[in-house]
């Protein structure tokens, strides 16, 4: 219920300044983003968001506990003051779409011709980034030192920045978040880094 009522006072524009720059951190994992600005990456790389004060602080709030508390794009987009039928019906919604006025709030002229497909691209890319951070540090902190990055091979296909690293090998300290930069279709990214001790190659 606090995270409710701090989402409430954040659409009344009491929220925080947002940053719609995504940290160079999520190019140079040597100084690997912490989990906010792995969301604000992703976030930004969705290209639905809008720059408003209090709109990255409210996926900062959400995604908060992910991927241990799995946020799905269905949560995503109920979070918060679910609009009434009239509020639907404008937007050319059904009438039994559960969507909240926070989450609208934070979409941006693009996003908000589809909040329910904004919903989805926004919701993976932030958990693809967040899941990114969460597998790099187990592999580091199972003495794992390089990665070898594995193109998404989802109907779309990988993206032309996963195309050009796909299969290269890489320590993991150097590891970008994904989905990576440029990629042209972030809530379809199934990309991943599949661990590797390269001592072992020796053998």
């Amino acid at each position: 219920m606090a995270i409710r009522s701090w989402l409430q006072k954040m659409v009344g524009g009491q929220g925080a300044a947002q940053s719609e720059k995504p940290t160079a951190a999520a190019d140079s994992p040597n100084g690997r983003p912490n989990r906010d600005d792995a969301i604000a990456y992703a976030v930004s790389l969705s290209g639905l968001v809008n720059d408003r004060p209090g709109s990255l602080a409210f996926y900062q709030a959400t995604f908060a506990d992910h991927p241990s508390r799995f946020v799905t794009y269905d949560d995503l987009r109920k979070q918060g003051d679910l609009l009434d039928r009239a509020s639907l019906k404008a937007l050319g919604l059904r009438a039994n779409v559960k969507l909240s006025a926070q989450f609208l709030a934070t979409l941006n002229e693009l996003g908000r011709a589809d909040p329910l497909g904004a919903a989805s691209v926004i919701g993976l890319a932030v958990s693809t980034a967040l899941c990114t951070l969460r597998d790099l540090a187990k592999m580091q902190a199972a003495g794992m030192d390089s990665a070898k990055l594995l193109a998404s091979n989802l109907a779309a296909g990988p993206c032309d920045s996963a195309a050009k690293l796909d299969g290269q090998i890489m320590p993991i300290g150097d590891c970008p978040i994904l989905p990576l930069r440029g990629c042209s279709h972030p809530g379809q990214c199934a990309c991943l880094y599949q661990a590797r001790f390269t001592l072992l190659d020796d053998l």
